[in-house]
């Protein structure tokens, strides 16, 4: 896949707290840390502010040269000129989302278990997460963890970059780069204090 070497060893995921002027400020803080890939993630309010803010995040995001992809909503990407989505299992379907959003855009895709991945494989996406890695509590009803020998099985099988999801924190994430993950993506962990939360995981950077 064409994004394979756009993947960075991290990313941070907008937490659903952020929104308007606290959501550019989250975002200038990244930037000035030196990221550029970022996955805008909101589930509740209305498609009008997610949209509002989504915009504001890629114009902030591109003019630093980076990228931004979308949680779950191919059309916000597409009318906010961001970069890609990451879609799950219940979302639209990554072969439609592929037609609808053109062979350019970065497509990642969720998987929870051994036989999502397999089905996965075969879908036009350049990558795929797994996860939870670890117990979280950004989801009301999570996934169950995925057992440690699942991992192993999908990160040797796997031909795609794989994304750790789930519980990813500084104190895990050498051992997550460790097991095979190309990169992490993190929710919590940034909420609070991007700038040590960044300088943290950079410590542990492959």
């Amino acid at each position: 896949m064409p994004h394979k070497r756009l993947l960075p060893p991290l990313y941070p995921v907008t937490p659903e707290t952020m929104s308007g002027n606290r959501l550019a400020h989250w975002t200038a803080t990244l930037l000035s840390m030196g990221c550029r890939f970022l996955q805008f993630r909101r589930k509740s309010g209305g498609d009008d502010e997610k949209l509002e803010d989504l915009r504001l995040m890629v114009e902030m995001v591109h003019r630093a040269q980076g990228l931004v992809i979308v949680d779950d909503r191919p059309d916000l990407a597409l009318l906010a000129g961001a970069d890609g989505v990451h879609l799950g299992q219940e979302d639209i379907p990554v072969p439609d989302a592929r037609r609808m959003l053109g062979p350019d855009k970065i497509i990642g895709f969720s998987t929870h278990n051994l036989d999502q991945f397999e089905a996965a494989i075969e879908f036009p996406a350049d990558y795929l997460s797994l996860g939870p890695v670890f117990a979280t509590r950004t989801k009301g009803r999570p996934d169950p963890v995925v057992p440690m020998d699942i991992q192993k099985t999908i990160l040797k099988r796997s031909t795609q970059p794989v994304v750790a999801i789930g519980g990813v924190r500084p104190e895990n994430a050498a051992e997550l780069y460790e097991r095979g993950f190309t990169s992490l993506a993190a929710i919590s962990a940034f909420e609070r204090n991007p700038t040590e939360s960044w300088q943290a995981f950079k410590r542990h950077f492959p």
